[in-house]
């Protein structure tokens, strides 16, 4: 019986191959699109409305939304097309988005002995989201406007997945633009009620 010997080298390439073929990638989270259609319906006395997006991302740091599994437009253009209708016959309405951002900013880590025994925050996200409502219409009722702020900032650790840290995004996010819905919603009541249908 003839005993083979590996070449220490042969061995090591060996294991590196197994070692590599028992490596899984992680598997990416898929997330639902954020809509708004199990909320009322709100009827605008228009023909029709327009979305526009005025914002533009710069698409660089310290800007981030278009790198996020929910963006703030995204979430806000599905805001109006679920939740505003319009039942006139004449005259137009404008929702405009105005601001979407998400910036990140990176958090100075602690140092010296406490530093081995803390979980430290490694990052701040900050979002904006704002828009404008504008109503124009032919029948004599004119002009009218409504607008919506809503701003949130959250944390996240060090260490953090990339599914993880995209998890706690999704609902950073999707926070804010319930935030947004509320004050939007508000201000439409106030501020555009003669455009409105009669109950």
């Amino acid at each position: 019986m003839k005993l083979y010997r590996f070449p220490p080298l042969l061995l090591v390439i060996c294991l590196g191959f197994l070692l590599t073929a028992c490596e899984s990638p992680l598997k990416k989270i898929s997330y639902p699109e954020l809509r708004f259609s199990h909320l009322p319906v709100i009827e605008l006395e228009v023909a029709r409305i327009e979305i526009v997006e005025q914002y533009r991302s710069p698409l660089k740091a310290p800007n981030v939304e278009h790198e996020l599994p929910l963006a703030p437009a995204t979430a806000m253009r599905n805001w109006a097309t679920d939740r505003l209708r319009a039942v006139g016959k004449s005259g137009q309405a404008k929702f405009i988005i105005v601001d979407a951002a998400v910036t990140v900013a990176l958090l100075p880590k602690k140092k010296g002995l406490k530093a081995a025994f803390t979980l430290d925050q490694a990052a701040r996200y900050d979002t904006r989201l704002e828009a404008r409502l504008e109503i124009e219409t032919a029948g004599g009722l004119g002009k009218g406007f409504a607008t919506a702020t809503a701003t949130r900032q959250r944390t996240t650790p060090e260490g953090a997945s990339l599914n993880s840290r995209d998890d706690a995004l999704y609902r950073f996010i999707e926070g804010a633009a319930k935030d947004f819905d509320h004050v939007m919603a508000a201000n439409i009541d106030r501020y555009l009620a003669p455009f409105k249908p009669a109950p």
